[in-house]
């Protein structure tokens, strides 16, 4: 048996073991779709409570038609790989609850606001679970005197986006919020199969880690010991004679051949190489973008089923982006909510906000649920990250609203709508344009008959209308349902649609699918 055999019978047969110890072991079998092709999925998940922790594990395995064990999962080919293995086995650590003094989750994210929500609404860092997988941290800390929060999007990326906000009482009991945000290196959005630093789309070799260059495209890497004439024009990549009988020599003895009578025993040494140029190693480039905020905020009416309360915010965002008009590089703008409401009343939450931003190049929430989808894409052969396209964004200025309500306990409903009026870039100029974003989400809070879960939602960002259906990148849709099938058994079926640029700088739809029977034992 192969030592990554034996590693993962001994994870997954202790993990079964502790959880059983308490009665809570959730498993799944079905079939997901992953880069476009179907797997089998066989899943354990399971459940340790330990004191206030609440411990899950994720130990997945997908299968395709011909047997194959899909190997990202469970790689243990050298340090780097076998610590993003056992990251990935996390599904999550919990210590207590979100309302409480302290508590953490360490897991994929689903939904992380900072404040009021300027700088990080929404964000997720698992939009494009089960394909990428994720392991974050989200966080939070209340005291008298003070509060924290923050997040990070991946361990996996050694903290490649970051964010934390401090909440204090000041200036006469208004309490003051700071929040700070970075993303480290946006290039580590690209997809890297093989973990060497080289994405995917420059790497010719995206599956061997020790190879990525190929000038020649014989088949063998530039930095394979067997190539030794790496741009194919036919003489030997040395600059020494001796080299080149001394490899024929060898050749010879292999073989049983004498090749110093031949023609190629003196060939010519190459002193003229033309290789192809090195990609970009995201390990070793990298491109930042960070911001910071301030808000204010002032309760007006703080009672059990009723309170309000008004804040404003502003926030700056550090980084630089492309102008269309004259691709001149400018700094990123900043964002003002001069005034904002905040209630809650029953079972239902609203907020209205005015919003301006003074001189463009800025986007509010721009840390929100397809974050990971627009952070880095290709386009014509060029990496444009999200920060890249600020440019676009001129001044503008216009109101936010969202209403969100629990319906007897039954449905929970959510809806957000943003109205910007300014200066936006139409592909040949700036003019005057709506800039609209539209989210809304619809979902049981228990169950009705059989139907055990379901959730219907839809979003779109930063559009001149989000009701056309234009899509882009900000979009996401999708839905969820669960029916039970009794003796602890639920039929889940999944169904994701998000959008991201190819490689030619067309928009093309990445469909995420999803069918399992969830059990309990």
């Amino acid at each position: 048996m192969s030592k990554s055999a034996i590693i993962i019978t001994y994870i997954c047969f202790t993990a079964v073991l502790l959880a059983q110890a308490e009665r809570s072991v959730q498993g799944a079998f079905g079939a997901v779709t992953i880069d476009g092709k179907v797997w089998n999925q066989i899943a354990l998940r399971p459940v340790i409570p330990i004191w206030k922790f609440g411990v899950a594990l994720d130990l997945v395995f997908y299968i395709d038609a011909d047997g194959n064990i899909h190997k990202d999962e469970w790689d243990f080919s050298d340090g780097e790989a076998i610590k993003n293995t056992l990251i990935d086995k996390i599904y999550y650590i919990r210590f207590g609850f979100p309302n409480d003094p302290l508590y953490f989750k360490v897991g994929s994210l689903d939904y992380v606001k900072l404040g009021y929500g300027i700088l990080v609404d929404g964000y997720s860092n698992a939009i494009e679970y089960p394909q990428v997988r994720k392991v974050g941290l989200d966080f939070s800390v209340k005291r008298n005197l003070f509060s924290v929060q923050g997040f990070v999007n991946d361990f996996k990326e050694n903290l490649g986006l970051t964010g934390i906000r401090v909440q204090t009482p000041m200036l006469a009991g208004i309490p003051i919020g700071v929040s700070a945000v970075m993303d480290r290196n946006q290039y580590l959005g690209l997809k890297d199969r093989d973990g060497d630093g080289f994405p995917d789309f420059v790497d010719e070799f995206p599956d061997e880690k020790l190879y990525f260059i190929d000038s020649d495209s014989d088949g063998l890497a530039d930095n394979n010991p067997n190539e030794f004439d790496r741009d194919g024009d036919g003489f030997p990549d040395v600059d020494d004679i001796n080299v080149i009988h001394s490899w024929w020599d060898s050749l010879g003895i292999a073989v049983g051949q004498d090749f110093s009578s031949e023609s190629f025993y003196d060939s010519i040494p190459d002193v003229n190489l033309t290789l192809s140029n090195k990609p970009i190693n995201v390990n070793q480039e990298s491109n930042s973008i960070s911001a910071i905020a301030f808000d204010i905020g002032y309760p007006i009416i703080t009672e059990q089923n009723l309170s309000v309360a008004i804040y404003a915010q502003f926030a700056k965002m550090i980084g630089e982006t492309i102008n269309p008009s004259d691709t001149t590089v400018s700094s990123l703008g900043s964002g003002i909510i001069p005034v904002g409401v905040a209630a809650k009343f029953g079972p239902a939450h609203f907020n209205l906000e005015y919003r301006i931003i003074p001189k463009g190049n800025f986007e509010f929430g721009y840390w929100n649920q397809t974050y990971e989808v627009e952070r880095v894409s290709i386009e014509g052969g060029s990496i444009k990250t999200k920060e890249s396209k600020l440019g676009r964004f001129g001044k503008q200025k216009g109101i936010f609203a969202n209403f969100g309500m629990d319906f007897f306990g039954l449905l929970g409903f959510h809806i957000a709508y943003q109205n910007l009026r300014g200066d936006i870039w139409d592909g040949n100029m700036f003019s005057n344009q709506t800039n609209q974003s539209f989210q809304s989400e619809l979902g049981l809070k228990k169950s009705i008959s059989k139907i055990k879960t379901a959730k219907l939602y839809y979003q779109q960002l930063n559009v001149p209308n989000p009701f056309e259906f234009e899509f882009s990148e900000s979009t996401v849709m999708g839905y969820k349902v669960g029916l039970e099938l009794g003796s602890g058994m639920v039929l889940n079926y999944t169904y994701q649609r998000t959008f991201r640029m190819n490689s030619d700088g067309e928009l093309e739809h990445v469909n995420l699918t999803g069918i399992e029977t969830s059990f309990t034992f």
